[in-house]
């Protein structure tokens, strides 16, 4: 079944996108030419909750896709990979709804090591966090979106990845094919911008093609990093969607392999949505539904303020001595802050308005300095 929608709505997209170049003749549609869509105007400037309007899971008249790869074997509809950009996907105060929801809780990424544990890496140098499902209505929101999109349930996602790229970060050359035990291989990506660098941050495929030349021109200027083979320029509110898995829906694409490119100037930050063969942790789905999202503001911890997040914290450290050599557990780990930081001296207490003091004790436990002035400029 999933083949089957995979290959239909990779067939309706070719027969029914009109490409570059090829005169379409426009059908005078009801509505076609009258119809207008403002993404903002269906928010409540205040506390950003959806209107009635949520039931709407696309944008209309100012959004648009567009195929950028090549088809190497039209008929067969195998293509170099199976890649797409939804314009103007999200709204701009959906965009910085999400980066203000993720900003608290930015630190250094990581990447699948031994065992399935997630280590830091010179690999991939970006600050990130996940959003977890339903997280609230905006989340939900994209996620169904996301749905719509791929024709692929909101069961089969994984949670939100926000990501932040700094002058000089990347993630280098990679495929996005982890398989889950249980939810299978990743078998698509969408990936939305949050915001646009002043240069450098393309997502690039350096084994692929345009399906236009002339898109490499109209799409760039690109950075050395996104020269060769397609790429996508990030701007805010745009996803891009690309298939991992082959139509047959067991081989890996290695068209599909991409990089993050280098932030020359300015930031980037995106929110990606990894998509399964299977659903992904369904339960969990099935509880924030039920408990209509999961409320994450009552149990995340600022690290920026110094604490403790156990009492015992004294007597488990045995006065300091194990803080060191039990770090992942007392102090920071991979996955989230430690229980004993302010015991184990890894933070200071500051006073409120001291950013100062703040920050560096998110930068002493690799979380991102907040910079309210940029989230100010978006």
């Amino acid at each position: 079944m999933g083949r089957m929608i995979i290959i239909v709505t990779t067939l309706f997209l070719v027969f029914h996108l009109p490409f570059e170049g090829i005169a379409v003749t426009e059908e005078k549609l009801i509505g076609w030419k009258g119809e207008t869509y403002d993404p903002d105007a269906y928010w409540d400037p205040l506390n950003l909750t959806a209107s009635k309007h949520d039931s709407i899971p696309l944008p209309s008249s100012r959004s648009w896709i567009e195929i950028i790869s090549f088809p190497a074997i039209f008929h067969g509809v195998s293509w170099q990979p199976r890649a797409f950009i939804y314009h103007n996907f999200i709204s701009n105060r959906e965009a910085r709804h999400l980066i203000e929801l993720a900003a608290v809780e930015m630190k250094r990424s990581t990447v699948v090591g031994e065992g399935g544990k997630s280590v830091l890496d010179g690999y991939r140098t970006s600050y990130g966090t996940f959003l977890r499902r339903y997280q609230d209505d905006v989340v939900k929101r994209v996620e169904h979106r996301v749905a719509a999109w791929t024709q692929i349930p909101v069961e089969h996602q994984e949670d939100i990845q926000v990501l932040r790229y700094g002058i000089g970060q990347f993630y280098r050359v990679h495929a996005d094919t982890l398989r889950d035990p249980e939810a299978g291989v990743r078998v698509a990506t969408v990936l939305v911008y949050l915001n646009e660098p002043d240069e450098g941050g393309e997502t690039a495929f350096p084994r692929s093609s345009w399906i236009n030349p002339k898109l490499a021109e109209t799409s760039g200027p690109f950075s050395d990093c996104a020269k060769n083979g397609v790429a996508f320029k990030p701007k805010r509110g745009d996803a891009l969607l690309f298939w991992s898995i082959n139509p047959d829906g067991i081989t890996e694409d290695f068209h599909a392999s991409h990089t993050g490119c280098p932030v020359i100037s300015g930031a980037k930050w995106t929110m990606t949505k990894w998509i399964h063969a299977k659903p992904f942790r369904p339960a969990e789905l099935s509880f924030a539904r039920r408990s209509g999202g999961v409320h994450v503001d009552k149990w995340r911890v600022d690290p920026g303020h110094c604490s403790d997040l156990s009492s015992g914290c004294s007597s488990m450290t045995a006065e300091g001595k194990l803080c060191e050599q039990e770090k992942d557990k007392f102090i920071v780990s991979a996955t989230g802050l430690g229980i004993c930081r302010k015991t184990c001296g890894a933070c200071k207490d500051c006073e409120e308005a001291d950013v100062a003091c703040f920050n560096h004790n998110r930068e002493k436990v690799g979380y991102l300095s907040f910079n309210a002035s940029e989230l100010q400029l978006m």
